[in-house]
């Protein structure tokens, strides 16, 4: 009887850490914030044309299919790196991408393998700190990604306080 209440306590265990934990440390190479045409993320050396799923965080949440360009490498293409800028999003891990989609973008989120991140019932969202903005996924009132874009000048915090 022992051996039985030992192998049931052992599967159930088991099973527990089998679920998948959707934190936001496991979500950042799959979820990236947009400001216009540039995605950053932080997974390196995505493919060109690589097929994404991009949310405008506009009172809508419209999303659409977009695709990568290119890596950026410079404030023309992306103006998370302009030079008042750049080395705080990068120092934060980031990747920067050119991205093509067919609505223009202010603020956005994109979605890498959207089949393989379920955001259905998800809370989409950013607000502005004094230097930046604070993009996040929360589901059931529990925040599942966040991100943070430095913008290099101060802003109006929006963020509710914490």
């Amino acid at each position: 009887m022992s051996l039985l209440l030992f192998f049931v306590m052992a599967v159930m265990a088991t099973s527990c850490s089998l679920l998948p934990d959707q934190n936001s440390d496991s979500l950042d190479s799959d979820i990236g914030w947009l400001h216009g045409n540039c995605l950053a993320i932080k997974t390196a050396n995505i493919s060109p044309n690589h097929q994404f799923t991009l949310i405008h965080l506009d009172n809508a949440n419209t999303t659409e299919k977009a695709i990568i360009i290119r890596e950026a490498t410079n404030g023309e293409e992306c103006y998370a790196l302009l030079d008042d800028r750049v080395s705080v999003n990068r120092s934060a891990g980031y990747t920067f991408y050119t991205v093509k989609s067919n609505m223009p973008v202010n603020l956005a989120i994109g979605i890498l393998r959207p089949g393989e991140v379920s955001i259905s019932d998800a809370k989409l969202s950013y607000c502005t700190t004094t230097e930046g903005v604070n993009f996040s996924i929360s589901k059931n009132g529990s925040e599942i990604w966040k991100g943070y874009y430095y913008l290099g000048y101060e802003s109006e915090s929006t963020c509710a306080p914490e």
